[in-house]
């Protein structure tokens, strides 16, 4: 049984988030059975947008896990965020796994990687970004998740002077990040008609620029009462821009989405500004990529959509899918299994 990994070094990004996986990961694991299969992938490559990222840290650890449990060597390549980089890595590893998964660094542009993969008859398990031509794609709902979160966020905030005033901090390159903005705002608008987005900004999925241009923003849109995030970590960098712009840390609620790592889940156990993360359980995200990458090397039949299920995580709902044991969170991958998904999504 083979374990290792090999990763392409990655310039440094300093203030990312380690993530340490909890004690009780691989039990969490084994509740899950295996895809019961005649053969094992000897090994399975994982070309990646950001590796840096939390939401992608935890991916890999679970791809690793979870290709371990099957016998199968995970091989890493990282394209940060570069569509030709991504496309190159494609023919080379191509050649060395039996297996793809691909997270495409755009929205566009990465189609020449299917044709790379299906001319070395190497099948692909596309996760988060829809591909033209792909055969299964590992993912969220990114607009339904977006509106609900909406609806949540117009039935529970209300603006302090007015119409609610909303921030929306996205990554305008990747069409699931702006789909989960459009949803968000046509869910909130269902429950408060007159709500407002005043700024829509590019927070380049990184905390310290998220802040600098969310300060800069609210210097010129002045106060707001929700600040909508693609992802926690920027909506924690766009906080901290509106705390520079000296406005009130009580008055703002921070609906962000990812609910990835665990400093996020105890921001939202403080209840304070973080109030309601759309959780899109990267844990389960991992185990569902390497499953579905088990079964196409079988031959088997996949879904077109395999929908990854989603929640307004709120504080009274925290524990029921991520318990904290010796001071540390733990997926309950089970009870996020048993969450209902849509068989087709409203927008892809």
């Amino acid at each position: 049984m083979s374990e290792s990994t090999s990763t392409e070094k990655t310039k440094t990004h300093p203030e990312i988030t380690q993530y340490i996986p909890p004690p009780g990961l691989d039990a969490a694991l084994e509740s899950v059975p295996l895809v019961r299969v005649a053969t094992f992938p000897a090994k399975i490559g994982y070309l990646t947008n950001y590796s840096f990222h939390i939401w992608y840290q935890i991916v890999i650890e679970l791809l690793k896990r979870r290709g371990g449990q099957y016998r199968s060597e995970i091989v890493v390549r990282d394209a940060e965020l570069s569509v030709e980089r991504q496309i190159e890595q494609a023919r080379e590893l191509v050649k060395e796994v039996d297996v793809l998964i691909l997270t495409p660094a755009a929205t566009e542009g990465l189609e020449e990687v299917l044709k790379i993969a299906a001319e070395a008859e190497v099948p692909v398990v596309v996760e988060a970004n829809p591909v033209d031509g792909m055969s299964t794609l590992v993912a969220i709902c990114d607009y339904d998740a977006g509106y609900d979160m909406g609806v949540w966020v117009g039935r529970n905030v209300k603006g302090t002077n007015g119409p609610l005033r909303i921030l929306d901090v996205g990554l305008p390159t990747l069409r699931p990040c702006l789909i989960r903005s459009e949803g968000f705002a046509d869910g909130v608008r269902s429950i408060q008609p007159d709500a407002v987005v005043v700024a829509s900004i590019n927070g380049e999925a990184t905390p310290s620029i998220a802040r600098g241009i969310a300060l800069e923003t609210l210097k010129n849109t002045g106060d707001v009462d929700v600040i909508f995030a693609m992802d926690d970590e920027t909506g924690q960098g766009a906080y901290q821009g509106y705390l520079d712009a000296g406005f009130d840390p009580e008055t703002v609620t921070i609906a962000g989405f990812g609910l990835a790592g665990a400093h996020e889940k105890d921001w939202l156990l403080e209840r304070k500004a973080l109030k309601v993360s759309a959780a899109m359980f990267p844990e389960y995200v991992g185990l569902r990529c390497i499953d579905g990458a088990v079964r196409m090397y079988n031959g088997e039949e996949v879904p077109l959509r395999d929908v990854i299920p989603t929640i307004p995580m709120t504080v009274e709902l925290l524990e029921i899918y991520y318990s904290k044991k010796d001071g540390v969170w733990t997926p309950n991958l089970n009870a996020i299994a048993s969450i209902p998904t849509k068989s087709e999504c409203t927008k892809v």
